[in-house]
């Protein structure tokens, strides 16, 4: 090692020689770092400040509002590792200072900088998009053996990456009860408005690498994917998702409720539960949409302004709400692409989604099971549990749609479902050989 020269440890020396190298520079630098007791003072009580300062102003914010003390919490427990970070993650759900000035800075660089956070990216001309469906459709192929490693890997709870033991376990069950499977992988928006995410000329439309072998290895064990994605994008095309929301926009969903409506006929091709008179309404709701929310801006802000899109209400002669049947022949199960246009609590309308236009589009009735978010396990499990409680919403049925956001393919946690069968089932003797597992 290379001896300090001595005139660099002369702490008299206040002369600042000129022949020094870069390195002896930078040694002269550590070595002599020279913070004068004030500015010291001043950084340690800066520092104090912001360390003791947001939890004691928290307690005295949660005392003038009457809620219960978060610090106080923190002297009922035993001051261990794990107490203080359950601590640290309270007052973060729980900060008035964070409520404050988190929207404020998030707007400001949002308008500024177009950057977003964890949940939401900012594209141009105001469009946005869910950063787990950009993940899914940049990232690597969800059923490759490392990825699918990986995810475990990183999880902090233990979970079933590859989607297709549960789907197989599905359609097994199904066949079972000579009833066919038509599986919808929503295509995420960024497939189909990459222009406006990246502002680069783009006429083919982008998947996970993966989705391909997986189509086609479902398809060989007799499970239908409907893919309504064109293959190619045209400049002059309508947009197919709405400008601030992770969902479709009306129009395409009802071109998609068609095509589905097709899938279904070539599967079944008898009568089916004939539908009701149905009739279309048109209306126009606005809102802004869920990433906006998800940005988490401030109430009063003008950065994102409402859209304002047409919806079609599906209503029967008398003017009621259209509804779901559980006696009808197809069973549609699906997440917030379901949802949306459907349930007023979304904000963008009721009794015009994807369900009533299905229903439209096949002339017969629909059976729905609908749980916004985990389109991988919710629905799935929330049809086992009407099961196992003697609700056999199965009966009768067909054909069953099982519609999904595509990113959860990456992203899901494809639990296993335990599938009761009812003993009128078992009572039938229907038998189904089925072999059909994941590839490896």
């Amino acid at each position: 090692m290379q001896a300090i020269p001595q005139a660099l440890l002369s702490e008299g020396s206040s002369a600042e020689p000129t022949d020094l190298s870069d390195d002896a520079r930078l040694r002269r630098g550590l070595i002599e770092t020279d913070v004068s007791r004030r500015c010291a003072l001043a950084l340690t009580l800066t520092f104090l400040a912001l360390l003791y300062g947001i939890p004691l102003s928290q307690a005295l914010l949660e005392h003038r509002a009457g809620d219960e003390s978060s610090l106080a919490g923190l002297f009922q427990r035993a001051p261990s590792a794990e107490n203080l970070r359950a601590f640290e993650r309270e007052i973060e759900q729980a900060s008035y200072i964070k409520d404050f000035v988190q929207p404020r800075v998030q707007l400001l660089l949002s308008e500024l900088a177009r950057v977003g956070n964890k949940r939401t990216v900012i594209g141009r001309d105001g469009w946005l998009y869910y950063t787990p469906g950009l993940a899914h459709v940049a990232g690597p192929s969800f059923i490759d053996p490392d990825a699918l490693l990986a995810r475990v890997a990183d999880s902090e709870t233990a979970i079933q990456p590859d989607p297709r033991p549960a789907i197989f376990a599905f359609a097994r069950m199904l066949a079972e009860r000579q009833i066919s499977l038509i599986l919808f992988p929503v295509p995420d928006k960024v497939m189909l408005q990459p222009q406006q995410l990246h502002g680069r000329g783009q006429q083919h439309v982008s998947n996970n690498v993966g989705f391909d072998a997986f189509a086609r290895e479902l398809r060989a064990c007799g499970i239908s994917v409907l893919e309504p994605a064109p293959r190619a994008l045209g400049a002059a095309d309508p947009p197919r998702f709405l400008v601030q929301d992770t969902h479709w926009t009306p129009a395409w969903m009802d071109e998609v409720a068609r095509q589905l409506a097709t899938a279904v006929t070539k599967l079944d091709r008898g009568p089916g539960t004939p539908a009701r008179a149905q009739r279309v309404v048109r209306q126009q709701v606005e809102r802004v949409g869920d990433l906006v929310d998800m940005l988490k801006l401030p109430d009063d802000q003008s950065a994102f302004r409402p859209q304002t899109i047409t919806i079609e209400q599906v209503q029967d002669q008398t003017g009621a709400l259209w509804q779901s049947n559980p006696q009808a022949d197809v069973l549609l199960l699906g997440d917030s692409f379901t949802n949306v246009f459907s349930e007023d609590v979304m904000g963008w309308g009721e009794a015009a989604g994807l369900a009533p236009h299905l229903s439209l589009a096949l002339g017969r009735d629909v059976d729905v099971i609908a749980q916004n978010d985990s389109g991988a396990f919710a629905t799935r499990q929330a049809l086992a549990r009407a099961l196992a409680a003697g609700e056999d919403r199965l009966a009768g049925k067909r054909v069953v749609i099982w519609e999904l956001a595509s990113r959860e393919l990456s992203v899901g946690d494809w639990k296993h479902v335990d599938w009761p069968i009812p003993a009128s089932v078992e009572r039938s003797g229907v038998h189904v050989d089925w072999t059909c597992t994941p590839a490896q």
